[in-house]
């Protein structure tokens, strides 16, 4: 057996473990029925079963591969970390090593089991052996090609690390296989960092403004300070970070902000009308353009206040053909207004509103040549003219 397992370690190049019992007997034999030397090696050769030792890697409790040898299954760790970190800055890396725990073990399997280095160092990385790209064709993007594979945009980013996902270039090959790694790199790096100081907000009060109205007596300013952090990254993605210092650049400067103290109108129509923005008349109600402007347009700048001309209730919001963003509402009394071409919306279908709240900015959809408000005034469904009412 000795000389078995000589030749068998010699074959293999590595140590062997017999899993096959040998027993010997005494018995009666004949000359001829007796082997020696070659004969009686190859003959136990075909009748016994054998290991041969490897190193078996281990992440995180799991058998990952097993390898000839625990200097080739070093060269794999290795490896995969160089890949993992090609491109890299390896001077600001202060750590190099794995997500999961890592262990290599001596142990004797079957001689089929073992692994080339090169063959599945591929596999690990990926997690799988499946090959899927797109080609960039002219107008792709991105985004577009994540919905044509029903891919979400952070995983098709996660399959092109590397990939400059704003600038793609036609005929490029795109990954669309997710790596699911079997083993994750994690390095811990020194970064300094210059980030916004956030500015302090402190709180006046006025009994010039209504209580549920707000304005911004001094505009806070962000200041800048220098960060310094270890980050900890897993295949090169951000997983936490720990601050080692800051130190201020530039001062914050608060914002103060102006809150109303005074008791709002009441929430209906009053029957009188003001002024819905601060401005100058840019168009008069009456025949424009060969056909009749159904209300007056205010100037303001862009982004400016639009308030209700009287209390009431809101009645549409929302986008309405050449009015663009329009607020429509009801003031009892068969009174309605509208407010039309306007930026932005502070006030939804259902609200109630008092006169001079503010609902919504100054803009410039639908049909519209500038920034203004279109305000129209309507009683019984009928159109008035607006300064016949405005007080």
């Amino acid at each position: 057996m000795q000389t078995l397992k000589q030749k068998y370690q010699e074959n293999a190049d590595s140590e062997i473990s017999f899993t096959s019992e040998v027993t010997y007997e005494r018995t009666r034999a004949s000359n001829k029925e007796v082997l020696k030397d070659d004969a009686l090696v190859e003959t136990l050769g075909r009748n016994v079963q054998f290991k041969v030792q490897g190193c078996t890697l281990y992440a995180g409790g799991n058998i990952i591969a097993v390898l000839k040898t625990k200097e080739k299954a070093e060269e794999l760790l290795k490896e995969i970390q160089d890949r993992s970190l090609a491109g890299a800055d390896r001077s600001k890396i202060k750590e190099i090593g794995f997500a999961e725990k890592i262990e290599l073990k001596d142990e004797f399997i079957d001689a089929s089991e073992i692994a080339d280095k090169d063959e599945i160092i591929e596999f690990i990385i990926k997690g799988t052996n499946e090959v899927k790209t797109h080609v960039i064709k002219s107008g792709e993007s991105f985004w577009a090609i994540s919905r044509k594979y029903n891919l979400s945009l952070s995983d098709l980013e996660k399959a092109n690390p590397g990939v400059n996902t704003e600038r793609v270039q036609i005929g490029q090959v795109i990954n669309l296989i997710v790596p699911k790694p079997l083993i994750s790199v994690k390095t811990v790096e020194t970064i300094t960092s210059v980030e916004k100081a956030e500015f302090e907000q402190k709180v006046e009060f006025s009994s010039s403004l209504y209580k549920d109205e707000t304005s911004i007596r001094v505009k806070g300013i962000y200041g800048e300070k220098e960060v310094i952090a270890d980050v900890t990254k897993v295949n090169g993605i951000e997983t936490g970070r720990t601050i080692l210092s800051e130190k201020m650049i530039k001062e914050p400067k608060t914002q103060i902000i102006v809150k109303g103290t005074k008791d709002p109108p009441p929430k209906k129509g009053t029957g009188t009308f003001s002024y819905p923005a601060r401005g100058s008349i840019t168009s008069r109600y009456g025949m424009r353009w060969g056909r009749r402007h159904t209300g007056i347009d205010i100037g303001a700048p862009y982004g400016s206040s639009v308030k209700a001309s009287d209390g009431g209730e809101v009645i549409w919001v929302g986008y309405k053909g050449g009015y663009g963003k329009l607020i429509i509402i009801d003031h009892g009394a068969n009174f309605v207004s509208y407010y039309g071409h306007l930026s932005k919306y502070s006030v939804k279908d259902g609200d109630k509103v008092y006169k001079g709240q503010k609902i919504g900015e100054v803009g410039n959809s639908g049909n519209s040549t500038g920034a203004h408000v279109h305000f129209e005034i309507r009683k019984n469904g009928v159109i008035q003219n607006p300064t016949s009412y405005l007080k």
